[in-house]
């Protein structure tokens, strides 16, 4: 059941112990494994997946080819294609507008400053096994990566006993613009792509989400490649008042525990009655999904109903808790949106569902969690572009700087720094260029 707390003195405590879900004896242990796991990748290459780890793979297996990719959209429905197609269209011109622009300016004296945006050389996209979102991660990731205009997109995603991969993840993947498919998953896919191997490429960048093993493996990789935020369970927090549907806000937070069983789902509300309401039909809509999905045991860990003095408190506990999701489900919700300080992507009104975000509403599934949201970004275009500034001046312009700097530089003892900027300016030549070493 999901439990409901009326005293703030238990509010901040419960809200700790559902964020930080993973003990540290458990990552310990999980650790050793992936550092192996990445080292024999690392060593080994494409042996590491056919003898030391032992996947149901031959290396010709390894990618997926392009009969399989004709195939899968014999495999999936009419409708569903149309609605794939429909969320790239939408995505494409969400991260159209959010494309950065190099630019340059010239400014007095022959100064030139500019910012320049190129595209990584090669992007790994990783998608988890299970059918969680699976589409829709495979479309943000890909989009962006596809509208940055990177060149080589690579996607990994475990395949099953028959080594086949999900059609619907294939298909996605192929109207998004993904240009190869291996059948990789966990520790060994990161180690693929981070490190390289005789048939998949190693790339510039890591995105994606899954389990503690993939959490672990990008982070211990990051450096030799860089990665999105490490990820792990997601989080929907609900603020609700006296003019909520209690019926909707149940179905709300079962749609995200349907995604991800160990997600927090958490409602705000200054109304015990509506609580309590909420209570009841988690219990009684509960009954109409699988058990092996949906489980009044995960709800009861993972789940809590806080009661509020008021929805300011409830602004004040959402941006103190900082969630991926946050959905503002109260008779006037503009008057609060401003005061939200903190959070991934803000659901405002009745008609707004988690499901408008994640495939049309130009949400991003890919947003940091654990409190990482105060912090760190989404990912978007700029994940998979390279900003270099660009500086040039003048002779001129740095005989006017040159005492500035200098002075600069000798405060915070850089003497060899001012002497670079007074060699310049006084004209003296190095070895290279004198008559007697011209010859």
């Amino acid at each position: 059941m999901l439990r409901i707390i009326t005293h703030s003195t238990e509010v901040q405590a419960e809200l700790q112990r559902i964020r930080h879900r993973t003990y540290d004896d458990e990552i310990h242990k999980q650790e050793v494994i992936v550092r192996k796991i990445l080292e024999t990748v690392k060593q080994r290459g494409d042996l590491a997946f056919i003898e030391d780890l032992e996947l149901p793979l031959t290396k010709q297996k390894l990618r997926v080819s392009g009969s399989e990719l004709d195939a899968a959209y014999q495999q999936i429905s009419k409708g569903l294609l149309d609605g794939i197609q429909l969320v790239c269209q939408q995505l494409q011109s969400f991260h159209q507008q959010r494309l950065p622009k190099s630019w340059v300016k010239f400014e007095e004296d022959d100064v030139v400053i500019a910012k320049r945006y190129a595209p990584l050389n090669c992007a790994g996209l990783y998608i988890a096994g299970d059918r969680s979102s699976h589409i829709s991660r495979v479309l943000m990731q890909a989009i962006p990566a596809q509208i940055a205009q990177v060149p080589r997109i690579v996607l990994v995603t475990p395949c099953d006993h028959n080594q086949k991969v999900d059609p619907e993840i294939l298909v996605a993947a192929q109207e998004a613009g993904v240009h190869e498919i291996y059948r990789l998953g966990g520790a060994a896919a990161i180690a693929a792509l981070a490190y390289g191997t005789e048939t998949v490429p190693k790339v510039d960048v890591i995105t994606g989400t899954g389990d503690l093993e993939v959490t672990l493996a990008k982070k211990m990789v990051y450096g030799t490649v860089a990665i999105d935020t490490p990820l792990q369970a997601s989080d929907l927090m609900i603020i609700a008042d006296y003019y909520s549907n209690p019926i909707q806000i149940a179905a709300d937070l079962l749609a995200q525990v349907e995604q991800d069983p160990t997600t927090t789902i958490v409602l705000l509300t200054p109304d015990f009655g509506l609580a309590e309401t909420v209570q009841e039909q988690i219990l009684e809509q509960l009954q109409q999904y699988s058990p092996s999905i949906l489980t009044e045991k995960a709800i009861a860990h993972y789940g809590l109903i806080i009661v509020v003095d008021s929805l300011e408190q409830a602004v004040t506990i959402a941006n103190q808790f900082v969630p991926q999701y946050l959905m503002v489900d109260i008779a006037q919700p503009w008057d609060f949106v401003e005061k939200i300080r903190r959070a991934g992507t803000i659901m405002i009104g009745s008609a707004t569902p988690k499901a408008i975000t994640d495939y049309l509403g130009n949400s991003e599934v890919i947003l940091p969690t654990g409190g990482m949201v105060r912090s760190a970004s989404s990912l978007g275009v700029e994940t998979f572009l390279k900003k270099s500034n660009l500086i040039q001046y003048s002779p001129k312009a740095l005989k006017k700087l040159s005492d500035t700097l200098q002075l600069l530089a000798e405060a915070e003892g850089l003497s060899a720094n001012a002497e670079a900027v007074r060699i310049r300016v006084e004209g003296e030549r190095g070895l290279g260029n004198t008559e007697e070493n011209r010859g």
